[in-house]
């Protein structure tokens, strides 16, 4: 089910227990070459694609394209909440379908700077809905890494932000979105990192022109490939979400 395309009685009328599937993403550069809707165009993409798959388990909400991207935004056409406002945003959104009866909620992430706030997110959800019989889960769009692996021809190393897979994704949906011209390696400027401690910083301190890995591999097979298999591995889980029991 679409959200998006139904009407407000046809939504009301679905089962609660329906895995609500909320894709969040961002609105950021993406190197020399992609697009700055990349992860939201991959989002969306992804989340079509499982739609196909179980369409009468998911409920599939529009994309959510502002993410938390303030390491991005020295980067004209970058556009990003600050923490604290995605962090909001995201759980009204959840508010609103918990209030509406769903059951089942699984926020699924295609931009690598919200990861943090959906961690509190779900302890956010945790304090406010724990007395309720609702479940959240949370899981990466691209399937996993292994499986990426088998189709990417530089593995883990060429991945990252921009890089093969990224590049390969959008090349298999839009590629005429794809300078293919402007290809260019790039990565952690050295001397960035200290062996075992954490830190942060934007992206133009970090890279040359804000990508991370390699996209000269990247072609639109390898693309299609991978996002029928990130499809494939969430739309498997969803369905064992769903089968799974109430708790609580």
């Amino acid at each position: 089910m679409i959200l998006a395309e139904m009407t407000s009685p046809e939504i009301d009328a679905l089962p609660r227990d329906i895995v609500v599937l909320i894709p969040v993403a961002s609105c950021e550069q993406h190197s020399l070459h992609l697009p700055v809707f990349t992860d939201s165009m991959i989002g969306g993409e992804v989340a079509r694609r499982v739609h196909e798959r179980c369409p009468d388990d998911v409920l599939v909400l529009p994309v959510q394209w502002l993410g938390y991207s303030q390491h991005h935004i020295r980067y004209a056409g970058t556009v990003t909440a600050r923490s604290e406002t995605h962090l909001l945003l995201m759980m009204d959104i959840v508010s609103c379908m918990v209030g509406h009866g769903f059951k089942k909620i699984l926020i699924m992430n295609s931009h690598g700077g919200n990861g943090a706030n959906i961690s509190v997110l779900l302890q956010r959800l945790m304090e406010c809905f724990g007395d309720q019989s609702v479940e959240f889960y949370s899981r990466w769009a691209w399937a996993s890494g292994g499986k990426l692996d088998a189709i990417r021809e530089l593995g883990g190393a060429g991945s990252g932000h921009a890089g093969e897979t990224e590049t390969s994704m959008i090349m298999a949906m839009r590629p005429d979105l794809v300078r293919t011209d402007r290809l260019d390696a790039d990565g952690e400027r050295d001397g960035m990192r200290v062996p075992g401690l954490a830190s942060y910083y934007r992206f133009d301190q970090r890279t040359q022109h804000g990508g991370v890995g390699d996209p000269r591999p990247a072609t639109a097979e390898k693309g299609k490939r991978m996002l029928d298999a990130s499809a494939d591995e969430i739309a498997a889980q969803i369905t064992e979400i769903r089968s799974l029991r109430p708790f609580g």
